[in-house]
């Protein structure tokens, strides 16, 4: 199934160069940190309300580190954080097989996460 999370999104997206993980997934005590250049393509698509939806697509080397990550825990919050902030804690809706997820939320943020994701790096991030 394509189709894994869908989320509303925090509303800030503070820069941290400090070594944090460029995106980071956490539930319980399992975490999962991916590199910038897991991020193979960043989408600004409209969701089934014809409102802005992110659609994050990792690289073929990280997909099963993210399916994974996300075979256990169906229905359990999932939080995500890009370059240290809190963007999301959606409950995942089922495993991220295929490496392709969706968040949905605030279109502001949504454009602004759009612009971190496709720097894939936490400083200098055009259009933030």
């Amino acid at each position: 199934m394509t189709l894994a999370v869908i989320a509303t999104l925090a509303s800030s997206l503070p820069v941290f160069a400090d070594g944090k993980a460029f995106l980071h997934l956490e539930f319980d005590a399992r975490r999962l940190d991916l590199p910038g250049k897991a991020i193979e393509t960043v989408n600004i698509i409209k969701d089934f309300n014809n409102q802005d939806a992110l659609e994050v697509i990792v690289t073929p080397d990280w997909t099963p580190a993210l399916a994974t990550f996300t075979a256990d825990p169906q229905g359990r919050t999932v939080s995500i954080y890009i370059c240290g902030a809190l963007v999301a804690e959606p409950a995942l809706q089922s495993q991220i097989g295929q490496g392709r997820f969706f968040l949905t939320g605030d279109p502001a943020v949504i454009h602004k996460a759009a612009n971190y994701l496709r720097a894939r790096a936490c400083d200098a991030v055009p259009g933030s």
